[in-house]
């Protein structure tokens, strides 16, 4: 590195507080943030190793994004108003000032994107892989939120935007699978490297009552499924055909979609939301659908039962092979 940490938090991190008084361009040990007695404050962390989580040759650009949004979809998944976050890096020596530029420099496109603010944070150095921890912080009204274990009987089940392109984005760079449409695999690769949380579905489904139960696909749609179906004690049924998936998804899997499907149920880092809501709100969610100019898919309900069922077109269980993504 050809800076001083100071040097860096002065020319790089600092400017991300601009719009934020409260974080003092970084001068202090610590930031404010001032109380709203109508709001109550979201918090969350997610953490991203190089090797793990992203490449070392993935650009310094699509790090940050993915780094700032797999949170902001947590806050969405929470019907959380963003408002900012702490940043905590860990380099290696492969680390440039350049790269600091890059990757600071996408931050602040998100941040004004997103409307949030970098408070603080700290900068170490490692011998180990690149690592990037990000506490993010939102608000919603006094009291209320989503939440993962409020399903009721008889609610459908929904979820927004496409599903599996992370995982066979991730696939098409390990090279595990091959492509010659180049545009569907850009498309698809973009799905892994770069999140699109949907922080205003998240708002709007908590602010207009729509739901009361969601979470953010990351582990994989049926282990996410069965995360609100365990907390609620009741039992989710997926409908396989109903799972939306992308014309670039299914061009890639054009041979393989009996597998496909089950690579889209189970591969996990597509940070759309799933929720539930009452039968009798469905018009509500086709017009919020409408609104947002994102897609909507109801895939399944939940009922008496434990656990979690794939089902095939004739409502025959179809057997699962893989399960979601597991930390340990």
């Amino acid at each position: 590195m050809d800076k001083t940490e100071f040097d860096l938090i002065k020319s790089y991190f600092a400017p991300l507080t601009s719009n934020y008084p409260e974080a003092y361009s970084l001068t202090n040990d610590a930031a404010l943030i001032s109380e709203d007695p109508d709001r109550s404050t979201v918090v969350t962390m997610d953490t991203l190793v190089e090797g793990i989580h992203f490449f070392s040759t993935d650009p310094a650009e699509d790090i940050a994004r993915k780094s700032l949004r797999v949170n902001l979809s947590d806050l969405a998944a929470m019907g959380a108003k963003p408002k900012g976050y702490t940043l905590s890096i860990s380099y290696n020596a492969s680390i440039t000032s350049e790269w600091v530029k890059a990757f600071t420099k996408s931050l602040a496109v998100d941040q004004e994107a997103f409307e949030c603010h970098l408070l603080g944070g700290d900068t170490v150095s490692t011998p180990g892989p690149l690592t990037i921890a990000i506490t993010c912080f939102g608000s919603v009204p006094r009291g209320k939120c989503l939440h993962r274990t409020t399903g009721q009987e008889g609610d459908d089940v929904w979820v927004s935007g496409t599903i599996g392109d992370s995982a066979v984005g991730l696939k098409l760079l390990k090279k595990e699978i091959k492509t010659d449409n180049s545009r569907a695999e850009t498309f698809l690769i973009d799905r892994f490297r770069i999140p699109q949380p949907r922080t205003l579905l998240g708002i709007a489904l908590l602010e207009r009552d729509i739901s009361q139960t969601a979470l953010d696909v990351s582990d994989g749609l049926l282990a996410d499924v069965n995360h609100i179906a365990e907390g609620s004690n009741l039992q989710a049924r997926i409908i396989s055909s109903r799972i939306p998936l992308s014309k670039s998804f299914q061009n890639v899997l054009k041979n393989t979609l009996d597998q496909g499907i089950q690579l889209a149920a189970t591969g996990g880092d597509d940070y759309e939301i799933l929720f539930t809501t009452k039968p009798k709100n469905k018009e509500k969610v086709i017009e919020l659908s409408e609104e947002l100019n994102i897609p909507i898919t109801r895939i399944g309900a939940l009922t008496q039962g434990k656990g979690t069922l794939l089902l095939d077109k004739n409502n025959n269980e179809i057997p699962i092979t893989r399960s979601g993504w597991k930390h340990f």
